[in-house]
């Protein structure tokens, strides 16, 4: 005859089933953050290798000594060159957005406007955009006005052509059911259309914050008379690899914080939006993204 088991909550700890311990989200956090920073730290002990054995000439790769010196002969005149570059590239890149999406929302809407500027623009975007730096700088002067015009004008071009792919890429099935309900072809537009197509943007606005710095430069470099650009001619004019060096990071440093700015907004904005909820499956399988 067997004899009954004890209920659960009556037997000994040993009996229990053991849980896994839970790991603190600080300590994640911190295991993440560890992990990424292996990569940096190999590639700077690297630099400071090849710096000290004097594997490579510090013409062609400073020493972190050197960069250090550099940085601080630059420091008095940084601040307004990395002021004068912000304003300048997040003005055009923020026209540029808005005049891209726009003109993208206009050319799905309206055939009669896709037959008429689509050609435009199809001509338009095979033209690299750096070609167009001396007819800017003839049309509109030397200044501030040619290099946030050319900033806008390549944000634009990109966000025109990702808001027309991302329209087609729209589920019909969202479009047939509003129909079906009696919507009308506006209110699909504002309701169905431009919510479905928001993440897509989104991927689309980094992208393009990432390549307005480097128009920025291209810009600053040709017709400017002050910037980061402008600071890293001077420095390509005196030979000075370090100050270059420093400049790339300064560049660096404010794409991503720009990046990491527009990734916060996205996450608050596209709550609803089912890329979080898919994240986790699929992040399963390839990796958390």
């Amino acid at each position: 005859m067997s004899t009954p088991q004890a209920p659960a909550a009556n037997r000994p700890p040993a009996e229990k089933a053991a849980h896994p311990r839970t790991v603190s989200p600080l300590m994640r956090i911190a295991a993440r953050v560890s992990e990424s920073l292996v990569v940096p730290i190999l590639l700077v002990v690297t630099w400071v290798w090849l710096s000290a054995a004097n594997v490579i000439n510090p013409l062609f790769l400073p020493g972190p000594a050197q960069v250090w010196r550099s940085f601080r002969g630059m420091e008095a005149s940084l601040g307004s060159a990395i002021s004068s570059t912000i304003l300048t590239t997040l003005v055009g890149f923020a026209v540029g957005t808005v005049v891209g999406v726009l003109i993208g929302l206009l050319l799905a809407y309206s055939k009669h406007v896709r037959i008429l500027l689509g050609g435009i623009f199809d001509a338009l975007r095979p033209i690299p955009v750096f070609a167009l730096i001396p007819l800017f700088i003839l049309w509109f002067g030397l200044g501030r006005t040619p290099q946030i015009v050319l900033v806008g004008f390549g944000t634009a071009v990109v966000l025109v052509v990702t808001t027309l792919e991302a329209i087609r890429n729209v589920t019909p099935t969202y479009v047939k059911a509003a129909l079906n309900l009696g919507a009308s072809r506006s209110f699909i537009y504002r309701t169905v259309v431009i919510p479905s197509i928001s993440p897509h943007l989104v991927g689309a606005v980094r992208v393009s914050a990432a390549a307005s710095w480097g128009l920025g430069v291209a810009a600053e470099m040709i017709g400017a008379q002050k910037g980061l650009g402008y600071l890293m001619i001077n420095r390509q004019n005196y030979l000075d690899t370090a100050g270059i060096i420093v400049i790339v990071v300064i560049y660096g440093v404010i794409a991503y914080l720009v990046d990491v700015l527009i990734r916060i907004g996205q996450r608050r904005l596209l709550r609803w939006t089912e890329r979080d909820q898919m994240a986790a499956p699929v992040g399963s399988v390839l990796g958390a993204l």
